[in-house]
C-alpha cells in the first residue's frame, strides 16, 4: 500500500508540473482548459487513492479481545463449602466461564486461615481465592497478604449490613466479601414444652425466654414438670459460646475500639456469672458441643431414659441444617425456632456465631477469575438464594431477604417460617469488638479457660477473668 501511495503522489506532481509549464508558455484560454483537465485528473487520482485505502483497511483483520477470565483458579476452603457450590450454582458458573479451570484444596474450619498465613509469611504457595471464618480474617489482613478489593465492592457495599461488612474492613478498605452469617436464635423442642404444660408456638416461646432470667425460669419449669434438662453446657472444657452471645448482644467484645483488653470488664464478669446461675440451678447437662453425647441429647425421643433429650439450644441459624440432615433428622416437626434471650428487657435479642467470607490473596495469580467467581456465586441474589435453600447457610447479602423463600414454611420445623426469624435477627445484630481483632483466638482461648476455672470452682468469675485478661495482655502486648 505504501508503494501505491508513492506512485500516486509522483503522478500528481508530474501533472502539476506540466500544468505549471503550460501556464508559462500558453494563452489564458488554453491555460484554463488545461487547468480544468488537470484538476479532473488530480481528483480522480485522489479518489482512487481513497478508495484503495478504504479497501485496504477493510481487508486488514481486526483481532477480537476476549475479556472473559480464563486460566487456573486454585481455591482453598472447607469441603462443606465446596459441596454447597457443586450442588447448586457452580455448574452454571463453569458453563459461563468455560476457560476457567477450577482446582480445590480442602481444609478444616481452622486450617484455611492457618495455611494461608503460612503461605503469606513464606511468600509463595497460597491459593488464588479462599473462604474462611470471619474470626480469622483480621490476622491475615494484618500480615499484609490479602488484596484490597474496595473498588470491586463499591457497587455492592450497600447490599450488606454495615456492621457485618465492617468485619471485612480495616482503615476504610475492604478485604473480603461476606458469604454467610450466623444470627443466633433459640431452638426448642415443641414436644417437651407441651409435656411441661407450656405453649409451644414460636411467639409464646419467644416470650418465655425474653431475657436470660426468664429463660432460667422456663428451664426450671421444664425440669420440675418433666425432669428433663434445658440445654447442654459443659464445665471442664467450656467453649464460651453462650457468654460470647451475651457479650455480643450488648455490643461488648474481647477488646474495645482502641484495642484494649476488656476480658476483665465488669460486664464480662456479669455474663459469666449469669451462665453460672444455670449451673447452680442444675438445669443443664455436662455434654460438650460437637461430641457424641451432645448429638444424642439433641436427637433423643422424649421418653428416652438412657439419654434424656434437652429442651432447648441457643445457637446460630446454620444449626438448622445440621438438625435436619444428620444430628436430629428423626425429630422432624418437634424442633422450633424462637428469638434468643435478651440481656435485659427491651435490649437486643440478637447475636452472631460463625459465618464465612471470600478473600483474594494479594499474590493471587488469577484475581480476575477469583472476582468473577465471587460475583457470580455470592453477589447474585438468585444464586445466593439457591445456595441458602440447599444449605441453610444464612446469606449476608441483605438484598436476598426479599426472596419468597423467606416466607416459606419448613416441614422440619413444623411448617414454621423460621427463615423470616433468622432475617429479623440478622438485621438487629449489634456490632461487637469480637471478630475484628487479629488476636481473636488468643482472647477466645483465655475466656474459655476462665469460664472453666470458674465452673469447676477453682476461682471466682472476677479472679478467673482478671487472670485471663492479664494473660492476653502479656501475650499480645496490648494494654
Amino acid at each position: 500500500m505504501k508503494n501505491y501511495k508513492f506512485k500516486i503522489n509522483i503522478l500528481i506532481l508530474t501533472i502539476l508540473l506540466a500544468v505549471f509549464l503550460a501556464a508559462c508558455g500558453g494563452n489564458s484560454q488554453n491555460q484554463e482548459s488545461d487547468a480544468e483537465d488537470t484538476a479532473a485528473v488530480v481528483e480522480e487520482a485522489s479518489q482512487t487513492e481513497t478508495s484503495n485505502n478504504a479497501a485496504d483497511i477493510v481487508e486488514e483483520p481486526v483481532e477480537e479481545v476476549d475479556s472473559a477470565p480464563s486460566g487456573k483458579l486454585l481455591i482453598w476452603l472447607q469441603q462443606a463449602n465446596q459441596d454447597v457450590w457443586e450442588q447448586t450454582v457452580l455448574p452454571e458458573f463453569q458453563e459461563k466461564y468455560p476457560n476457567v479451570e477450577l482446582e480445590f484444596v480442602n481444609f478444616g474450619p481452622e486450617e484455611v486461615a492457618a495455611q494461608v498465613g503460612l503461605a503469606i509469611q513464606g511468600g509463595t504457595g497460597g491459593p488464588d481465592l479462599g473462604v474462611t471464618q470471619y474470626r480469622d480474617l483480621q490476622s491475615l489482613i494484618e500480615l499484609g497478604g490479602i488484596m484490597d478489593i474496595t473498588t470491586f465492592m463499591q457497587p455492592y457495599a450497600s447490599d450488606f449490613d454495615p456492621d457485618i461488612l465492617a468485619y471485612c474492613e480495616t482503615e476504610g478498605a475492604i478485604y473480603c466479601v461476606p458469604w454467610d452469617i450466623g444470627p443466633t436464635v433459640t431452638y426448642y423442642r415443641r414436644d417437651i414444652f407441651e409435656a411441661a404444660g407450656l405453649a409451644s408456638d414460636p411467639d409464646s416461646v419467644s416470650e418465655m425466654v425474653a431475657t436470660w432470667d426468664a429463660y432460667l425460669e422456663t428451664c426450671l419449669t421444664i425440669k420440675e414438670e418433666t425432669g428433663l434438662p434445658c440445654f447442654p453446657q459443659n464445665k471442664a472444657n467450656n467453649l464460651g459460646l453462650m457468654v460470647i452471645d451475651m457479650l455480643w448482644q450488648q455490643g461488648i467484645g474481647f477488646f474495645d475500639e482502641n484495642g484494649q483488653v476488656k476480658l476483665d470488664d465488669p460486664a464480662v464478669v456479669a455474663a459469666v456469672e449469669k451462665l453460672g446461675a444455670f449451673w447452680e440451678a442444675e438445669v443443664t447437662t455436662d455434654s460438650l458441643d460437637w461430641t457424641d453425647p451432645w448429638y444424642a441429647e439433641l436427637a433423643s425421643d422424649i421418653d428416652n431414659a438412657d439419654t434424656p433429650p434437652v429442651a432447648t439450644l441457643v445457637y446460630p441459624a446454620w444449626m438448622g441444617n445440621f438438625f435436619k440432615t444428620w444430628i436430629a433428622a428423626e425429630q422432624e416437626g418437634n424442633w422450633g425456632v424462637a428469638l434468643m434471650p435478651a440481656w435485659e428487657e427491651g435490649s437486643a435479642r440478637a447475636s452472631m456465631g460463625g459465618g464465612s467470607a471470600y478473600f483474594i490473596p494479594a499474590d493471587s495469580s488469577n484475581p480476575e477469575a477469583a472476582w468473577a467467581l465471587i460475583e457470580y456465586m455470592n453477589l447474585d441474589v438468585e444464586n445466593q438464594v439457591a445456595q441458602y435453600a440447599y444449605s441453610d447457610y444464612f446469606p449476608a447479602l441483605t438484598s436476598s431477604y426479599n426472596d419468597p423463600i423467606f416466607s416459606e414454611g419448613d416441614p422440619y420445623f413444623g411448617g414454621q417460617t423460621m427463615r423470616a426469624t433468622y432475617a429479623e435477627v440478622a438485621q438487629n445484630v449489634p456490632y461487637a469488638f469480637i471478630y475484628d481483632s487479629e488476636y481473636y483466638n488468643t482472647a477466645a482461648g483465655a475466656l474459655s479457660t476462665a469460664i472453666q476455672n470458674y465452673a469447676l470452682g477453682n476461682m471466682s468469675a472476677e479472679e478467673a477473668l482478671q487472670e485471663a485478661a492479664d494473660a492476653v495482655r502479656l501475650e499480645t502486648g496490648t494494654p
